[in-house]
C-alpha cells in the first residue's frame, strides 16, 4: 500500500511528523517502508499513529489485510530464524494453518494468513488482521479494529466501539458490545446488541436482505436499525 504526502496531510499529521515524511519519502512510500523507517528512527508514537490511520482508512481493503498479514509473515520468519528467543514483542504473527494466538496487552497488532486460525485478544485498541479462510476471532477489549478477508470467518466482539470488516464470503459476526462500523461480504451476517429503553435486544443483519449490501459500511441507529455510514 502506497502512502502519499497528500494522504499524510489529510490525516492531519503533526508538523514535525509531516516534515519527517517529506524528508524521508518526498515521492511517497510503501506503508511497510514508512513504518520501518519510523521504527529505525525510534519514532515509536508516530509508528503507532500510522498503523492506526492505515487500519481506519483501509480496514475494508482485502489488499491491505493481505499486505498486513504478508508483512507479519516475514516478521515471523525473521524471529523464528534467530538462534535464541527474543523478548515478547507487541505484535503477534503467524502464517501457519490452525494457528492459535492469544494476546492480553493493549494496542496489540495481530496478523495471521493461515486457514483455520484461532485468535483471541483481550487488550484495548487491538488491531487484528486475518486473510485465511475459516478464521475464528474473538476480541473483548474496547476500540478493537478487526479485518478479515478470508471466507467463512467467525468473529466475536464484546468490547465497545469495535470497527469490524468481514469481507470474505459467509462470514458470521456476533457482538456483545457496541459497534461503530461493520462491513460484511457476500452471504455474511451480524448480530449487535442495542437498548430499546426497556431492555437489551439484538439487531441482526443479513447481506441480501432488508437492503443490506456487501462491501458497505453500516452502523446501528437508536432504533436498532442498520444504516449506511456516511464517510
Amino acid at each position: 500500500m502506497q502512502i502519499t504526502k497528500e494522504q499524510v496531510k489529510n490525516w492531519s499529521a503533526c508538523t514535525d511528523g509531516y516534515r519527517w515524511f517529506l524528508e524521508k519519502f518526498p515521492q511517497g512510500g510503501a506503508y511497510a517502508d514508512v513504518h520501518g523507517a519510523l521504527m529505525t528512527d525510534k519514532r515509536f508514537d508516530d509508528a503507532r499513529w500510522l498503523v492506526d490511520k492505515m487500519y481506519r482508512t483501509f480496514l475494508d481493503s482485502a489488499e491491505f489485510i493481505k499486505a498486513e498479514t504478508a508483512a507479519t509473515d516475514q516478521m515471523t520468519k525473521e524471529l523464528t530464524s534467530m538462534e535464541s528467543p527474543s523478548d515478547k514483542a507487541e505484535g503477534e504473527n503467524n502464517s501457519g494453518y490452525s494457528a492459535q494466538i492469544g494476546s492480553s496487552g493493549y494496542s496489540a497488532q495481530i496478523g495471521s494468513s493461515g486457514d483455520y486460525a484461532r485468535i483471541g485478544s483481550s487488550g484495548y485498541s487491538a488491531q487484528i488482521g486475518s486473510s485465511g479462510d475459516y478464521a475464528r476471532i474473538g476480541s473483548s477489549g474496547y476500540s478493537a479494529q478487526i479485518g478479515s478477508s478470508g471466507d467463512s470467518a467467525q468473529i466475536g466482539s464484546s468490547g465497545d466501539s469495535a470497527r469490524i470488516t468481514a469481507s470474505g464470503k459467509n462470514s458470521v459476526v456476533a457482538c456483545a458490545g457496541s459497534v461503530k462500523r461493520i462491513v460484511l461480504g457476500d452471504g455474511g451476517c451480524v448480530a449487535v446488541p442495542w437498548h430499546d429503553g426497556e431492555r437489551t435486544r439484538f439487531a441482526v443483519a443479513y447481506v441480501g436482505e432488508n437492503n443490506i449490501e456487501a462491501g458497505t459500511p453500516y452502523c446501528l441507529n437508536d432504533e436498532g436499525q442498520f444504516v449506511k455510514v456516511v464517510e
